[in-house]
C-alpha cells in the first residue's frame, strides 16, 4: 500500500515532509507550498494518520519501509527527506535503513533516544471523544477544554476531526497508535550511524533536544549540525514559521 501524500511543485529535487504524532500532511501544507517555488515537495501522511491506510502495526522500521515504498513508487531520486517529531524518527529510521536513497536529512525537535510515555491520559480522552457520537466540532472542543489540555493542542487535534457514519471522528488510527505507543517512544537503532549531511532544528522553548542531546546526536549523525530558533516551542515551523523558513532556505541552498 502507498501512502496518500500531496505533490506540489514542478523541479528535479525532491523535498519529502513527515508530519508529526496525530498530525497530517495538511500540517505542513503552507511550509510545502513555499519551497515548491524550488523543489518538488511531496508532503505524506504516515501509516494510521490522514487519508494513509490502517494497519494494527505501527514502528518506525514499517514506517521506513512505507516511506522506502513511496519513493520506489514516485520514482523519487536522491530526496531531501525532512521529518517533524515522530516524523523525524521515521526520517533517522529511512537514513539507517537505506543510507544511499537520500541526499539529506533534516530533523525537527526530536532526537535520537527514547522517549518518556506521557500520552496515556491523552489518548484515553481522544477513545471517548472517538466513542461519544458527537454531531459538532464544538463538542469535541469543549470535551478537551474541559480535560485542560491547551488551546494549541486542541486546534491541532480538531483539524484531524471528520464526518463518518453521521459522527465526527479522528481521522487517525487512536488503537492502533495506543498499542504501538512505548515503541514511537522508543529509539531501536542503538548500533546504527549515517555519515550524510544531516541537520537537527530545535525550539528553544521546547524540551524535546536539551543540551545533553548533542553528543548523543553526533554520535548516531555523523556529519550533524544542531540549530536553535528562538521563542519557538515543539511545533517551531508553527511557532516561529518566517525565522523557521529562513533557516530551512539556507539548509536547502547549502550544497
Amino acid at each position: 500500500m502507498i501512502l496518500n501524500s500531496k505533490i506540489l511543485g514542478d523541479s528535479d529535487e525532491s523535498l519529502i515532509i513527515l508530519h508529526g504524532l496525530f498530525g497530517s500532511l495538511d500540517n505542513w501544507y503552507s511550509i510545502a507550498k513555499e519551497f515548491s517555488k524550488s523543489f518538488q515537495v511531496h508532503i505524506i501522511d504516515q501509516r494510521n494518520h490522514g487519508k494513509s491506510f490502517h494497519h494494527n502495526n505501527h514502528n518506525y522500521d514499517l514506517m521506513s519501509n512505507d516511506l522506502y515504498n513511496y519513493i520506489q513508487h514516485n520514482e523519487i531520486k536522491d530526496p531531501i527527506i525532512l521529518g517533524h517529531s515522530m516524523g523525524g524518527k521515521t526520517a533517522m529510521a529511512f537514513s539507517f535503513h537505506y543510507p544511499n536513497s537520500l541526499k539529506k536529512l533534516i530533523i525537527i525537535d526530536i532526537a535520537p533516544k527514547k522517549y518518556i510515555n506521557n500520552y496515556s491520559l491523552l489518548i484515553s480522552h481522544l477513545n471517548k471523544i472517538n466513542n461519544a457520537n458527537l454531531n459538532s466540532r464544538k463538542q469535541a472542543q469543549l470535551n478537551l477544554e474541559n480535560q485542560k489540555i491547551d488551546n494549541q493542542t486542541i486546534q491541532f487535534l480538531l483539524k484531524n476531526l471528520f464526518w463518518k457514519d453521521e459522527k465526527l471522528q479522528f481521522r487517525f488510527n487512536i488503537n492502533a497508535i495506543e498499542n504501538s505507543i512505548e515503541e514511537l517512544m522508543s529509539f531501536n537503532y542503538l548500533d546504527n550511524t549515517w555519515s550524510g549531511v544531516c541537520f537537527f532544528i530545535r525550539g528553544s522553548e521546547s524540551n524535546y533536544i536539551l543540551d545533553s542531546d548533542k553528543n548523543l546526536i553526533k554520535k548516531y549523525f555523523l556529519n550533524s549540525k544542531l540549530l536553535t530558533i528562538a521563542n519557538a516551542n515543539h511545533w517551531v515551523h508553527f511557532d516561529q514559521r518566517e525565522q523557521f523558513i529562513v533557516e530551512l532556505k539556507k539548509i536547502l541552498k547549502n550544497k
